[in-house]
């Protein structure tokens, strides 16, 4: 399928005058973002965490949460922290779990089976906390729509708090506080933490109203020594690089090269990744998919004590296991993946629906993305569970797969998510009627859309124009991911003077470019279909990136599509 290539919005002319120091191209760049004032242009290309990190007492239950969890810590009541099973998740439970082992608590931690069990709490756990005496059950990346589930907490005398950052229901749980903040009335002004940064703030008022529990010296020490699993959260769930996030993931970064938690360090060791280059790309492609492998695979209860181990031999032994959870998965996902593009799908359908009896639960949300990049539509894919069936959406910009979940509510046994990825299961039963209705809300609502890839070009260039200047800028827009993505070029009417076929399968492009004076090296991964040779003249839209070998610093092109220069 080819490219789309949607041209750079035109921008309001008045920003080069309104900050002439800025330039063109960081201008540009900070638009496209939304970043028109100076206040969130400075919180962008110089955050600040003195400045920038907001009070967590904004949140309107905050101080209620606190007291209420010192008062367990006083009367040595037992808490549970109840977390998910995917890399936010469990980043939120370590999170959690460290400060209030430092706080002297009383303290465990129950992260749901994915298959067994499904996503957020459940009635057999709770009845098991119970029986286990828990007195408070803090979530942490779930929670917010488990009201029938909260009542049974409720009714055995569990007081129950609820950090969550998921699309709020329209039955809210009736509990003790909710750090959520997107809540109605929330005050808090930050509205789009990960489920680890949720439960960070909440740590943080545990810190600042700890009194003689933590040292005043020690309680900044401890804060920012989290920040390694908040960036680990902020990065796996793919919530927008911008404002307190972006802040967050710096200095979150910083921590994560130097982190003292042994069985982090294990898992960046045995995953080859040098400690002085992590970045959101180590943790995206390195130590997520890690973390996220044992809640796919088996438990996430191997992620969670690896990065809580404190033994060296254990750790190592953990991480390596871990290690071939990750390869398993790899593996299984390729597998289902293409069974998956054999089935037979309508592709007149806004919406997709893939179903086989026996891929396993725990994969479904790899394979559901692969697909909805591959065929630009939402998409569901679909399994059996020992109680019917269980699912997992993502979805594309311009569709919000949870909302059309919850207009079906009274088809589902559970269902939670974000406007792009969702999690639900049901019965058999109502597998047709679901797949109906979902397919119905897409093609009503997505009937005007065009089902291609796109690029979104940021910068049209002149190729002569490519410099070490620009470069640098870029260097300033990182972290990238979401909201702040890698900068899209585009350049017209370049000519190749050298291409050939590399990688094992000879998938990719090796190309030397030219135009005027100006010479530099190009690779585009997986565009070998395409027709090239020297003397071409063609456009391309890339990325900037610098290639190092041998002592050798160099701008390379990494080119995203190419097409023949029309000289019309």
């Amino acid at each position: 399928m080819s490219y789309l290539w949607n041209l750079p919005q035109k921008i309001d002319p008045t920003i080069f005058d309104k900050f002439p120091e800025l330039h063109p191209i960081v201008a540009q760049l900070l638009y496209h973002r939304g970043l028109t004032t100076q206040e969130k242009i400075d919180e962008f290309l110089y955050p600040d965490y003195s400045q920038d990190i907001h009070d967590p007492c904004l949140f309107k239950d905050m101080d209620k949460a606190c007291d209420r969890i010192f008062q367990a810590i006083d009367q040595q009541e037992l808490i549970t922290i109840f977390g998910d099973y995917d890399a936010d998740g469990v980043s939120a439970a370590v999170i959690l779990w460290s400060i209030l082992k430092n706080l002297g608590a009383k303290v465990d931690v129950y992260l749901p089976h994915r298959e067994k069990e499904g996503y957020g709490l459940n009635k057999n756990a709770i009845k098991e906390l119970a029986q286990k005496q828990t007195k408070l059950l803090i979530t942490c990346d779930c929670g917010i729509s488990n009201a029938e589930e909260v009542d049974l907490a409720n009714s055995q005398k569990i007081d129950v708090i609820i950090t969550d950052h998921h699309s709020i229901p329209e039955e809210v749980p009736k509990v003790l506080a909710i750090i959520h903040p997107q809540m109605k009335d929330e005050k808090y002004p930050f509205k789009f933490l990960s489920g680890g940064g949720v439960a960070f703030k909440l740590t943080q008022a545990l810190i600042k109203h700890s009194g003689n529990k933590i040292s005043d010296p020690e309680k900044e020490i401890q804060e920012k020594w989290l920040l390694d699993m908040v960036a680990i959260s902020t990065v796996a769930d793919m919530v927008p690089l911008l404002g307190e996030n972006r802040t967050l993931l710096k200095y979150g970064l910083i921590v994560l090269k130097k982190t003292q938690r042994l069985g982090l360090r294990k898992m960046i060791e045995v995953a080859s990744i040098d400690f002085n280059k992590i970045d959101a790309r180590a943790i995206s492609f390195g130590l997520a998919p890690r973390i996220n492998a044992a809640g796919r695979m088996d438990h996430a209860n191997l992620a969670f004590y690896l990065l809580t181990e404190e033994n060296e031999d254990k750790a190592l032994k953990l991480a390596t296991e871990l290690n071939q959870s990750n390869l398993e998965r790899q593996r299984l996902t390729e597998q289902i993946f293409n069974q998956a593009q054999k089935l037979d799908i309508d592709l007149k359908e806004s919406l997709l629906i893939f179903y086989q009896s026996d891929w396993p639960a725990g994969l479904t949300g790899l394979v559901a993305s692969r697909l909805a990049r591959k065929y630009s539509r939402p998409c569901l894919v679909v399994t059996d569970s020992s109680d019917g069936l269980v699912g997992s959406g993502r979805s594309i910009e311009n569709f919000n797969i949870t909302d059309a979940l919850e207009k079906n509510n009274q088809l589902l046994i559970k269902f939670g998510g974000h406007p792009q990825a969702c999690g639900f299961s049901l019965v058999k039963e109502n597998f047709e009627k679901l797949s109906i209705s979902m397919k119905e809300i897409a093609n009503q609502q997505l009937k005007d859309i065009v089902f291609q890839k796109k690029l979104n070009i940021e910068i049209m260039i002149d190729f002569e124009e490519i410099n070490w200047e620009i470069v640098d800028i870029l260097e300033k827009f990182k972290p990238f991911g979401k909201d702040n993505p890698e900068p899209l070029f585009m350049s017209k009417d370049v000519a190749i003077t050298s291409a050939r076929k590399v990688g094992r399968d000879g998938s990719h492009w090796k190309l030397e470019l030219i135009k005027g004076s100006k010479k530099r090296g190009a690779i585009g991964f997986g565009l070998s279909n395409i027709n090239l040779e020297i003397g071409h003249q063609v456009d391309l839209v890339y990325n900037l990136s610098i290639n190092e070998w041998n002592g050798n610093r160099e701008i390379q092109l990494i080119i995203k599509d190419i097409k023949h220069h029309d000289k019309g």
